[in-house]
């Protein structure tokens, strides 16, 4: 979870365009977005808005459903209604297809935001494509994600077994 000092994290993300952290987010070439409680997007950066295919103006103010066949908006929405139900991070190794139709895996990592009262203001998502021809990079991904993971509070045991268990069925799909 990410506290932050403000009640309205649209507000917050508008008066730092600009500052250092979002330009910073706006050069990483994982995939980086912000959405309010509501799951509309309020923050997406360039590599997110290249996957998509589409320009700022059309993306924030959108949600999933907006954005992405239903089937997989609607898994996007579930996922993140568990988030704010439980407040434990989203965690997954998927396959998925960006906006040219080619297949690729990516480890996906989403946090609640909160105000200093814990109230849930929103949430960050982090999407690290991975080349699915490189089994090396699988691990190394894994690797990594388990790491920072096994750092974040709230993510259980159990949480870890599940993401780690779900990389062999994604290599055996190559």
């Amino acid at each position: 979870m990410i506290k932050i000092d403000a009640y309205d994290l649209s507000a917050y993300i508008k008066s730092q365009r600009g500052g250092a952290l979002l330009t910073i987010l706006d050069e990483v070439r994982d995939l980086v977005f912000v959405k309010d409680v509501e799951g509309r997007f309020i923050f997406s950066n360039r590599a997110h808005l290249a996957h998509l295919g589409r320009k700022e103006s059309e993306v924030l103010g959108k949600t999933d459903f907006d954005l992405f066949p239903h089937k997989l908006a609607e898994a996007f929405y579930i996922a993140e209604t568990h988030l704010f139900e439980t407040q434990v991070p989203v965690m997954r190794l998927q396959e998925s297809l960006d906006a040219k139709g080619q297949k690729f895996f990516s480890t996906a990592i989403k946090f609640l935001v909160c105000d200093k009262h814990g109230n849930a203001l929103g949430l960050v998502g982090s999407v690290h494509r991975i080349a699915p021809q490189d089994s090396f990079d699988l691990e190394e991904s894994k690797s990594q994600i388990m790491a920072i993971l096994r750092h974040q509070p709230g993510v259980t045991a159990s949480q870890l077994k599940a993401f780690e268990a779900s990389l062999p069925a994604l290599l055996d799909k190559k």
